[in-house]
């Protein structure tokens, strides 16, 4: 029977290494009062984001996952629920944009009130810093386009904690980034909140946002509002 922790952090990472050096230490900082695992799910990124993540284990709770190639932030993401033994499961980016400094009201939201609490840049006392006027817009836009599947201010948020049986069961699709979108959609839950934090500048390495991703939101808004549609005529 596999033991189960307190919390579970899934941290995506392609060439992530020199961030992984301090998101890491910073994780372990803010959990210290609970039996937490961090699991690294990486696509075999040619910088030794992999390697480095190993290092780091031998002082840290760290499992090291790495995947034949890139398959995606999304899909990494499933794989680390697949593999994680939290009861509050949580996943952050390994790009130092979510400050670790918030994990402990999120982990304390989720074990005592919510099913998900969710990092939100959108809603009261949120903020996006180094952002240009052109990415603000896609940004809005994208959720826009979510509107009618969830009334949650930031559905687009890579930085959130949930109960792990809001997913227990739940098969994913998973394309591209937006993995909360579909856990928001799909997943098994009573309640939700939205925590205001800081979005801050990447610190190191480039951004993985290119238009192949705005391709594959596209293909998963069609995948989630047929996946709604069905569920209404079917009384789901």
């Amino acid at each position: 029977m596999v033991s189960m922790v307190d919390v579970s952090i899934i941290i995506p990472t392609y060439n992530e290494r020199e961030n992984l050096k301090k998101l890491i230490p910073g994780i372990a900082e803010n959990l210290h009062e609970y039996d937490y695992e961090m699991i690294v799910v990486d696509d075999s990124s040619p910088d030794g984001t992999a390697a480095t993540a190993r290092e780091l284990a031998n002082n840290f709770p760290v499992r090291v996952i790495e995947r034949p190639r890139k398959l995606g932030l999304s899909s990494a993401v499933v794989k680390g629920f697949k593999e994680s033994v939290g009861k509050c499961i949580g996943v952050v980016d390994a790009d130092l944009q979510h400050p670790p400094e918030y994990i402990k009201s999120f982990v304390s939201v989720v074990s005592k009130e919510h099913d998900i609490a969710v990092g939100s840049r959108y809603t009261a006392g949120g903020r996006i810093k180094g952002w240009s006027n052109l990415r603000s817009i896609i940004s809005k836009g994208a959720i826009m386009l979510c509107r009618p599947l969830t009334d949650i201010k930031d559905p687009m948020s890579g930085y959130f904690f949930l109960n792990r049986r809001v997913i227990e069961g739940v098969s994913f699709n998973p394309k591209g980034y937006k993995i909360l979108l579909e856990v928001l959609v799909k997943g098994l839950y009573n309640s939700v909140k939205e925590i205001p934090y800081t979005f801050k500048p990447r610190e190191n390495g480039k951004s993985k946002l290119g238009i192949g991703e705005y391709a594959n939101y596209l293909m998963l808004l069609y995948h989630l509002y047929g996946f709604k549609l069905n569920r209404r005529l079917h009384g789901g």
